[in-house]
């Protein structure tokens, strides 16, 4: 009896057992075709992979330095889930039997060996996956998991990255869980070099008028040679709760002396925005990277040096028209059809449209560079004018959950109908764009 008893007990776990896996998938579940083309399905049954276009895994990593440890992420989010769990592994692409690199354990991933074992795992495929604390039981929203990988030796060539992704109903069975697949191929990246920069590669965002001007969370984009030999753009993980990161891929900038936040780097261009203190008159900006600094950019350090949304393809029958949306955030201020690939329309007196700055100043209360915006910190002394018209301002600072970027609220003043000349102002400082807007009947 007692025999019968253990027995029921062990096959009525033995789903469980056998299929939720919170402490890590099987190997060979990522979905690559060389390992058979399984995926966690196998186990948690019900739905076919990639199930619906709400859901997914993506890997992101950058070309790899060989023997430079990079960090690989890989996201699973579906807005139904609330458990998570992963798979990773990297093959050389010219034999995919073969490993390439070798991934390192953490508090929050394993690292399985193939045909069986756990890391380090030698000459045998390695797979990492989560554990048991990093399913984030009853955690809804998206999951990020960050797995150290080792890159191969030069020569090895193209890597490509499988993951599977579980995106769980945490209902405590193998059923309703949704599984997605993704790959991702990187390259050996080239030598690094000092980077290369003359006086003239750094201007304010041109999008928002350019020019050598630049003040306290204002952006600056940078241009030259060898700045990296990887491209990417900062994301969540790069951030220590709401402050921005001070490099990137071992890429970093100082203005006048101090650090920058950078959000974009690439071989040619890097994105920063301007951290607070570089006072005012002539600055120098530096680019570094691990092989060296490039020469000073002379920039000059202003208080304000406000420049409105405007980009090239809003420069359209001989004028520049300052980008302005309607309430709907969809459609755009503008004659109908004369800006290519949107919605616009003529603005009429009594709506309210809103415009978008960078390099605006200090706010109150006053909002550290580098730092995702909270509440609403206003500007002092914000004025626009359409012609000859002023026009009440219901908001001017900081755009909420934004970093350095400013949100101009306007009511459209009862001006005559067609093309009207903007003229806007922060503290006295005006926005020397020559900008456009449309006022309809």
């Amino acid at each position: 009896m007692l025999n019968r008893i253990f027995w029921s007990a062990v096959l009525s776990a033995l789903p469980l057992i056998m299929f939720a896996r919170s402490g890590g998938a099987p190997i060979r579940r990522t979905g690559a075709a060389i390992d058979g083309g399984t995926d966690c399905t196998a186990c948690h049954r019900g739905l076919a992979a990639n199930p619906d276009s709400r859901g997914y895994v993506r890997i992101s990593a950058v070309n790899y330095t060989p023997g430079k440890k990079q960090t690989i992420r890989v996201q699973v989010f579906h807005p139904d889930a609330a458990r998570w769990g992963f798979q990773l592994t990297a093959r050389q692409t010219r034999d995919e039997n073969v490993k390439a690199g070798v991934f390192t354990p953490n508090d929050n991933v394993q690292v399985n060996c193939d045909p069986g074992g756990n890391a380090p795992c030698g000459t045998d495929r390695e797979f990492a996956t989560h554990l048991v604390a990093s399913t984030r039981s009853g955690a809804a929203g998206l999951a990020t998991y960050s797995v150290e990988w080792t890159p191969p030796e030069a020569g090895t060539g193209e890597v490509v990255l499988y993951a599977a992704g579980n995106a769980a109903d945490n209902g405590g069975s193998n059923a309703g869980d949704r599984i997605f697949t993704s790959s991702l191929k990187i390259s050996q990246a080239g030598a690094l070099a000092r980077p290369t920069v003359s006086n003239d590669s750094g201007v304010a965002l041109q999008g928002f008028g350019g020019g050598k001007n630049i003040a306290p969370g204002s952006w600056i984009e940078i241009f030259g040679a060898n700045l990296t030999n990887v491209t990417r753009e900062w994301a969540v993980w790069d951030f220590a709760g709401v402050n921005a990161p001070k490099s990137l891929e071992g890429v970093g900038v100082t203005v006048g002396g101090r650090d920058a936040f950078v959000r974009f780097v690439s071989p040619g261009q890097v994105n920063v925005q301007v951290p607070d203190g570089i006072g005012t008159g002539p600055v120098n900006v530096v680019v570094t990277n691990e092989a060296g600094a490039s020469a000073n950019i002379p920039m000059t350090g202003v208080a304000r040096a406000p420049g409105v949304l405007a980009p090239a393809n809003f420069n359209v029958g001989g004028r520049q028209l300052a980008v302005a949306l309607f309430s709907d955030n969809t459609t755009f201020v503008g004659r109908s059809g004369e800006i290519a690939g949107v919605t616009s329309r003529p603005a009429r007196a009594g709506e309210t449209i809103t415009l978008y700055l960078v390099g605006a100043g200090a706010t109150n209360p006053a909002v550290p560079a580098g730092t995702v915006v909270s509440g609403t910190p206003l500007l002092t002394n914000a004025t626009v004018r359409f012609g000859d018209a002023p026009a009440m301002v219901s908001y001017a600072g900081l755009a909420p959950g934004a970093i350095g970027l400013y949100q101009f609220n306007i009511v459209v003043p009862n001006v005559a109908a067609g093309d009207v000349r903007l003229a806007i102002t922060v503290d006295g400082v005006a926005v020397a764009q020559t900008l456009t807007t449309v006022v309809g009947n």
